[in-house]
């Protein structure tokens, strides 16, 4: 463990030094006031987690502050018994301006075949969640995308029993947003210690970032049932807010029954903000899915958002341990 954390250490002040020499040499960076705003609130609401960072070097590498990053993870761990988890399959073909179904027929180890239809967006673009659970064959499974006749590509992933670290994105960085925060780095440190990550491989270059609509979502991960359950989704074109950017949220089971709909619009801060009671027949912890579709700048996006819904032990129907 101390060595661990004099490795931590060793590369934090590395990308520091790093950054100090690029600074001189380069000039200070200019980061817009509105991503150091978000840092901050997201570490005020004990939200700057790793899924935040990511989001936010997203809009610095969309800035051109950093290179076009992101992390990169193809290997996935089959859940545990009873267990059921999510597999995002993404893309863009160039097929602008045409709304009609892809198709994604993904081949197991076996051999055996399905077929998943996802829609197309008028931005060539595309999404689902293929879903894995404990009955699952590892190896490595192929996905090719289809449309309108014509084979648009192939890629791979591959499953294992093998139980994996949650991520391999280097613990430190998040620390040192937390730093960013605190306004003991200063913005340069933070870009040039990113950067550097970069340089090590530990993230890599992404040709399917989109900078002309940026979204990052933050919320509640665990609501309790019969409460308020808020999820804030921000869109901006990588420098400033978006209004009017059209917001899409339906929430569902696993067994992808619908339990919500709602749509509206961002406001002039680039704000929507979903807010809803949650249903107290709810008699046990269950996971529930948002599925987020955002349209704005002529660009459409689709992301996922998970959380848990669980109720007190002792109150009305309520099943889980210790009742």
């Amino acid at each position: 463990m101390k060595n661990h954390l004099k490795k931590m250490k060793a590369l934090t002040i590395f990308a520091c030094l790093v950054s100090v020499a690029i600074a001189f040499a380069y000039g200070q960076p200019q980061v817009p006031e509105w991503i150091k705003d978000d840092v901050r609130q997201l570490y005020l609401e004990n939200n700057l987690d790793e899924n935040a960072v990511k989001s936010i070097i997203a809009n610095l590498s969309n800035q051109k502050l950093i290179k076009n990053v992101h992390p990169v993870q193809q290997i996935y761990t089959i859940p545990e018994f009873s267990q059921t988890d999510f597999i995002k399959i993404s893309g863009r073909i160039s097929e602008f301006g045409k709304t009609a179904n892809v198709n994604l027929q993904i081949s197991s180890p076996d051999g055996k075949t399905e077929t998943i239809h996802s829609p197309l967006l008028e931005t060539g673009q595309y999404f689902t969640v293929y879903p894995i659970t404990w009955k699952s064959q590892p190896g490595t499974y192929k996905v090719q995308v289809d449309f309108a006749g014509e084979n648009k590509s192939i890629s791979f992933f591959h499953l294992t029993k093998t139980k994996l670290p949650e991520s391999d994105f280097p613990p430190w960085i998040v620390k040192s947003f937390e730093w960013w925060a605190e306004d003991k780095i200063t913005s340069s440190d933070i870009i040039y210690s990113i950067q550097h990550l970069a340089d090590l491989g530990l993230i890599v270059n992404s040709e399917t970032a989109n900078p002309t609509l940026q979204v990052v979502i933050t919320g509640e991960e665990m609501v309790r049932r019969g409460t308020t359950h808020t999820i804030n989704v921000r869109v901006s074109d990588g420098y400033y807010p978006i209004e009017g950017a059209k917001v899409t949220l339906t929430i569902e089971d696993y067994g992808e029954d619908i339990i919500r709909e709602f749509d509206g619009f961002t406001d002039q801060n680039g704000y929507f903000i979903f807010s809803w009671e949650i249903p107290k027949s709810f008699d046990d912890i269950e996971t529930l899915l948002a599925f987020i579709s955002v349209s704005g700048n002529g660009s459409s996006q689709t992301h996922l958002w998970k959380f848990q819904v669980y109720c007190l032990p002792g109150t009305s129907n309520c099943k889980i341990d210790g009742n």
